[in-house]
C-alpha cells in the first residue's frame, strides 16, 4: 500500500516537472513566430509597399500631365482667340443711297480688310434705332459741315475704340472733320464694361462644378428626379445672389434686375444640368468634355470684354452655338439697349437646358449605373428564402 502510493507521489513529481518546461517551449515557438511576422510586417520592406509607391508615382505624373494638357487649353483658346484683336465682320451703317454704302465698304476694306460690313439708311434716326436694336455696331452721318460718327462704348470698348480711329484716320485723309457721338456710354462704376464678363463667369463655373458634385460626391443615391429638382432650387438662388451683388451692392449692372434675374436662372440651370447629365452619363470624361467646351473655349469665344466681332470669325461663330456665348450678349443687351436681340440667345439656352432634361429624364427611365461607382449588389433571393427555413429549423 505504501509502496503505491510512493510510486504515485513520484509519477505527480514529474508531471509537475515536466510542465514548466512544456510551457516554456510553446512560449518559445510563439516568440519566434511573432518576431518573424514583425520582420516581415516592417513597412518598406514588402513587394506590396514598393508596388503601392509605384502606384503612387504613376499616379502623379498622369495629374502632371493632365494638369499640362489643361494649361495648354486654356493658354491655347484664350490666347488664341485674343492675341491680335481687331474688327472682323464688324456690322456699321452709314445714312444714304445704297452707293454711299458700297463707297464707305470699299474704302474700309482697303483700310481694315475684312473688319467691316456697311448697310446704308435713310435717315439719322434710322441708323440710331438699328444700333439700339443690336443691328449694327456705329453709323456715319454725313452733314454739309462735316461728318458725325455715332458709336455705342456699352457695345464693345475695344471694338468702339478701334471703330472711332479708323474713320477717324480716314477722315483725315479726306480732310473731312469729324465728330463723334456715344449714345450708349458704359456705367461710371464699369468704365470698362468688365461686370457683364465677371457676372457670366461667376455663374458658369459654380452651375457647372454643382452639377458634377451633385451627381458624383453630394447625393449620388437620388434619383435623377431629385437631381434635376434640386438644380431647380439651386438656379434661381444662385442667380438672385449675382444679381443682388452686380446691381444692389456695387451698382455695375444696373437698370435691369429681374432681366438679369430670369438670364442668369436659365444660364444657371442650362449649365449644371449639362453638367449634372454629362456625370451621369459619361463619368469624368464626359464632365471634362464639356467643363472644356463651356469654360475656355465658351468663354474666349464670346470675346470676352472684346466682343465677337474683334477676334476669329470661326471661332465666334462656335460661341454662338455654346451658352457662355449667348449669356454675355443678353446680360449687355438688358443692361445696356432694353432687351433687344435676346430672343434668340435665351432660345439657345433653353436649348442646351431642353437637352440636359432629356438626358437626365432618359436616366430616370433607364437607370444607367453612374459611371465610376459601384453598382449596388441586389439581394440574393435564395439566402434570403433560406433564412426562415433556418428559423424554422432552429425553432423545431
Amino acid at each position: 500500500m505504501s509502496d503505491s502510493s510512493s510510486r504515485e507521489h513520484h509519477d505527480n513529481r514529474d508531471q509537475a516537472a515536466g510542465s514548466p518546461g512544456t510551457h516554456a517551449d510553446g512560449w518559445q515557438g510563439a516568440h519566434s513566430a511573432t518576431a518573424s511576422a514583425s520582420v516581415s510586417s516592417r513597412p518598406g520592406v514588402s513587394s506590396d509597399d514598393r508596388q503601392k509607391q509605384r502606384r503612387n508615382l504613376v499616379a502623379g505624373l498622369i495629374g502632371a500631365l493632365v494638369a499640362t494638357i489643361l494649361s495648354l487649353i486654356f493658354v491655347s483658346s484664350f490666347i488664341g482667340a485674343l492675341h491680335e484683336p481687331g474688327p472682323r465682320s464688324a456690322p456699321v451703317g452709314i445714312v444714304g443711297p445704297p452707293a454711299s454704302a458700297s463707297r464707305l465698304g470699299s474704302t474700309l476694306d482697303h483700310a481694315v480688310p475684312g473688319g467691316y460690313i456697311v448697310t446704308s439708311y435713310p435717315t439719322a434716326t434710322a441708323a440710331r434705332n438699328a444700333i439700339n436694336d443690336r443691328t449694327i455696331d456705329a453709323a456715319l452721318v454725313p452733314g454739309p459741315h462735316g461728318q458725325n460718327l455715332v458709336v455705342a462704348q456699352a457695345v464693345s470698348s475695344g471694338l468702339t475704340n478701334a471703330t472711332i480711329k479708323t474713320f477717324t484716320s480716314l477722315a483725315a485723309h479726306a480732310h473731312v472733320p469729324l465728330s463723334v457721338t456715344d449714345i450708349r456710354p458704359l456705367h461710371a462704376s464699369d468704365p470698362e464694361g468688365l461686370s457683364q464678363t465677371f457676372f457670366v463667369t461667376a455663374l458658369l463655373a459654380p452651375s457647372f462644378t454643382f452639377g458634377n458634385l451633385l451627381i458624383r460626391r453630394i447625393a449620388p443615391d437620388l434619383g435623377p428626379h431629385w437631381h434635376l429638382a434640386l438644380i431647380f432650387i439651386y438656379a434661381p438662388i444662385v442667380a438672385a445672389v449675382a444679381v443682388a451683388i452686380a446691381d444692389g451692392a456695387i451698382g455695375a449692372l444696373t437698370g435691369a434686375p429681374w432681366g438679369l434675374f430670369g438670364i442668369g436662372t436659365l444660364f444657371a440651370f442650362a449649365v449644371a444640368v449639362v453638367s449634372a447629365a454629362a456625370a451621369r452619363w459619361a463619368g469624368g470624361i464626359g464632365v471634362a468634355v464639356f467643363g472644356l467646351l463651356f469654360i475656355p473655349v465658351g468663354l474666349a469665344s464670346t470675346g470676352v470684354t472684346l466682343g465677337p466681332n474683334m477676334i476669329t470669325p470661326w471661332y465666334a461663330d462656335l460661341g454662338k452655338a455654346l451658352p457662355p456665348g449667348n449669356a454675355l450678349p443678353s446680360v449687355l443687351n438688358t443692361t445696356y439697349f432694353g432687351g433687344n436681340a435676346i430672343a434668340s440667345r435665351l432660345g439657345i439656352l433653353g436649348a442646351w437646358a431642353f437637352a440636359g432634361i432629356l438626358a437626365m429624364v432618359m436616366a430616370a427611365i433607364l437607370h444607367p449605373p453612374i459611371p465610376g461607382q459601384r453598382a449596388q449588389p441586389e439581394p440574393d433571393s435564395g439566402a434570403a428564402a433560406r433564412r426562415p427555413a433556418a428559423r424554422h429549423r432552429a425553432t423545431a
